[in-house]
């Protein structure tokens, strides 16, 4: 094989990386007498809580919604740090928690020890005033917990425990103390799942009979809720593809096979997405061809790289081999950060409109004017022969 491939364009250069904009980690669902964040000011009811520092009150009590659909919620007199990155993690250094995940494991830090857990944990230090004996209580509901400490690791489930001081082994309780006794939150944080889970059953049923005003207002205030609720995204992607807005329609059922595989399998999802983008991509190469004096003359995309075919030069045998090359040069530049290598379906489908042809794709006017086509900053043709 004697590769013959060529660059007729600007000399590849690797775009920064950029950041993505961060969203806030949680939701207040409820906060109660004295709640307040690392700053002094309060919190409330339906505010978005970046993470950071929180306290509450004698008389407070905080519950909040992770973007996961986790719950936490933090009794009276407590002091916790929530990670602002949007990990599943949270540092308790007084008073208590109560957490409940969804589909993934807490870590939660301790002084010089730690617990991590997928199943809902309750966790309350004994403190000044408290009539039992000086410690950490906690108790695993459901799932397990994983206690880490100096001299080792206790793995529990669904046992109450006594944890004295990060050197010491969590001792087993017989029963859960009265301490952990918080019916009264469980009950709420039932409740407030009832309301959000009633919410979206009648925005589905709004959507099966056709009222998609009511079915969206529904689903969006389902989504301010339960950031972590999957169906929202699905059920406004079909109300957007009833409505004929293709691009929301692609958006939204792209974030809900992203976010549960599984589901958009069963619902079909994967195959409407493969109809969605190959119509978007073809009314978009159809009208950047129609548009090409106005398209040409807009700036390149920064960051974008196209990979056109490979010509093949040599025997007829081997023609598969061009896309496949092409293939590979991809597969290599996707993993560079901040570069934005274009489909190959669009690329392809560009040639075919603008009627470059197989043998124009090594020619470097073709090359130029594919490229300015594409919107893209850089394009690699190339030809192979194989004797």
């Amino acid at each position: 094989m004697k590769p013959d491939v060529r660059l007729p364009l600007a000399v590849l250069l690797l775009a920064p990386l950029l950041a993505a904009a961060q969203t806030a980690a949680f939701t207040v669902v409820q906060a109660r007498g004295e709640v307040r964040n690392e700053a002094g000011a309060a919190l409330v009811a339906g505010q978005a809580f970046a993470g950071g520092l929180v306290r509450t009150g004698a008389d407070g009590q905080l519950h909040l919604r992770a973007t996961s659909g986790a719950l936490i919620v933090l009794p009276p007199g407590s002091t916790a740090r929530l990670a602002a990155d949007g990990t599943p993690t949270v540092a308790l250094s007084a008073g208590g928690l109560r957490l409940s995940p969804v589909n993934e494991a807490w870590k939660v830090d301790l002084p010089e020890r730690s617990i991590r857990t997928n199943g809902f944990l309750r966790l309350q230090f004994c403190a000044t005033g408290c009539a039992l004996q000086p410690g950490l209580y906690g108790r695993i509901v459901q799932g397990e917990a994983v206690l880490e400490y100096q001299g080792g690791r206790s793995v529990l489930r669904g046992r109450s425990f006594r944890w004295p001081d990060a050197a010491s082994r969590p001792e087993v309780l017989a029963s859960s103390p009265a301490l952990l006794d918080d019916t009264g939150a469980l009950a709420e944080a039932g409740r407030t799942r009832e309301a959000i889970s009633a919410q979206l059953n009648r925005a589905i049923e709004a959507f099966r009979a056709g009222n998609d005003a009511a079915a969206v207002q529904d689903l969006q205030a389902v989504g301010q809720a339960a950031p972590g609720e999957t169906l929202v995204g699905y059920y406004l992607g079909l109300v957007a593809l009833k409505r004929e807005d293709n691009d929301n329609a692609l958006r939204l059922l792209q974030q809900y096979a992203r976010e549960d595989p599984e589901g958009a399998a069963a619902r079909d999802v994967p195959k409407t997405l493969t109809l969605l983008s190959s119509a978007q991509l073809q009314q978009e190469v159809a009208s950047a061809v129609a548009r090409e004096k106005e398209v040409t003359a807009t700036p390149p995309e920064p960051g974008s790289i196209a990979v056109q075919a490979f010509v093949n030069r040599g025997n007829d045998a081997y023609r598969a081999m061009a896309k496949g090359l092409a293939a590979m040069i991809i597969a290599d530049l996707n993993k560079v950060p901040g570069l934005k290598v274009l489909e190959r379906e669009k690329v392809q489908l560009l040639v075919n409109e603008a009627k470059l042809g197989d043998s124009g794709l090594a020619d470097t006017a073709s090359a130029v004017r594919s490229g300015r086509l594409m919107r893209a900053e850089k394009v690699v043709v190339g030809n192979f022969e194989v004797q």
